[in-house]
């Protein structure tokens, strides 16, 4: 039986990547089988015990939890306890629609139940009067949502079907997020455009990844957090699925980093990280914004923080890289001016492709720098670099951004 939350410690995505995901291993390989606990100590130790969960943590416990429920095929038990050290925890988790989300709830008027957890119903409700924001709560969006399935069917080609999704999130998200959007003076004069960025994720997640995809934001005073996960195909087998163009090539930039040979890690974990690197290089030469564009907004634009997780492998982009970042920003200023120009103007695009494949190998020199930077402040000092691996794999994609308030 696995606790989630340890008592006077932060349930956080360190936490859950470095110490939770080898909990759960450890636990099948010895049982078998998977209970979770909420809280460590249950009824006990009620007075001197403190239980606290990173908001931004909660789709990826839900996506892990997905994960395991389809692994058993059922719902994985989940224990809860109602006392003094829980109650905080249980009110904030219940008013983020959590267990709505992650039971079997067929009320129309909440969140559509996954029935991924199993708990006991009792416990929750009537905790405590202060109320957390009620745009603090977690989303699931799926394909099978809000009749688009059907909807896509009238749609004969898959940039079609994806044009229709993306204007159908782009309403859903400014719903969902813009209140929290307008609350950070980074992300306000930007709020469009950052709508527009998660609409393409999310359109990403339930298209390509072919699962359900779990997204939070939570604003504090200090910053606006933004998670989203998915338990779906990973970036390798999506990336294998694109074709052949002028401007790309599937794994043109990984099999160039395959060479460098820097890092001394298992190859199969080595991989992923490559491959995360072939993914933002990928969405850097796309015609619409999207994950690339996101690293740098919040990144250069807020000196925030962006993690990007797949598999055994993350990468962690923050303002200690800014001159490579700026150099990369620039290129992709440049090629996605040329597409929207091609767009707007009707152009035939044959007469950018010269100038198009100049820059695209600029941007493939840019993007080979940055991971030998990354790479060789890991072998100086691992501990304090840009890149993570771990034991266990953690399937699908998964984001996180901080933006900080000022």
């Amino acid at each position: 039986m696995i606790s989630i939350l340890k008592n006077n410690q932060n349930f956080t995505p360190y936490v859950f990547y470095s110490i939770f995901l080898k909990e759960i291993v450890e636990s099948i390989n010895e049982n078998g089988y998977l209970m979770f606990k909420l809280v460590e100590f249950g009824d006990e130790r009620e007075f001197d015990s403190n239980y606290r969960i990173e908001p931004i943590t909660i789709p990826l416990l839900l996506s892990l939890s997905e994960q395991l429920s389809k692994y058993y095929k059922e719902p994985i038990e989940l224990l809860l306890y109602k006392n003094n050290a829980t109650k905080k925890v249980l009110n904030f988790l219940y008013k983020s629609d959590f267990f709505y989300v992650a039971g079997n709830n067929k009320n129309s008027l909440y969140p559509l139940g996954r029935n991924i957890l199993k708990f006991e119903e009792s416990f929750l409700g009537d905790f405590i009067k202060k109320d957390p924001r009620p745009e603090h709560r977690v989303r699931c969006y799926s394909i099978t949502d809000y009749e688009l399935s059907s909807k896509m069917q009238k749609y004969k080609s898959e940039d079609e079907r994806r044009d229709f999704l993306i204007s159908e999130y782009v309403y859903i998200v400014r719903d969902h997020f813009q209140e929290l959007l307008f609350d950070n003076t980074n992300t306000s004069a930007r709020a469009d455009y950052y709508v527009e960025l998660l609409s393409e994720l999310i359109t990403n997640g339930v298209l390509h990844s072919k699962s359900n995809t779990f997204a939070l934001m939570f604003v504090n005073k200090f910053s606006t957090k933004f998670s989203i996960s998915d338990n779906g195909i990973g970036f390798e087998e999506s990336l294998k699925s694109k074709s052949e163009s002028f401007l790309y090539k599937p794994f043109e930039l990984k099999n160039k980093i395959d060479e460098l040979k820097i890092l001394n890690i298992n190859s199969k974990i080595l991989n992923n990280l490559h491959v995360l690197f072939e993914t933002l290089y990928y969405s850097a030469l796309k015609d619409r914004r999207g994950l690339f564009d996101l690293m740098i907004s919040v990144v250069l634009g807020s000196n925030g923080y962006f993690r990007l997780h797949s598999d055994n492998s993350q990468i962690i982009i923050s303002n200690r890289m800014h001159k490579e970042l700026k150099e990369l920003s620039l290129l992709r200023d440049n090629l996605f001016n040329i597409h929207r120009d091609i767009l707007v103007n009707n152009l035939i695009d044959n007469q950018f492709n010269e100038k198009m494949l100049e820059i695209k190998n600029d941007l493939m020199v840019s993007f080979l720098n940055l991971y030998k930077k990354i790479c060789n402040k890991y072998n100086n000092d691992y501990r304090y670099s840009s890149i993570r691996f771990n034991n266990v794999k953690f399937r699908g994609v998964h984001i996180e951004v901080e933006i900080p308030i000022s």
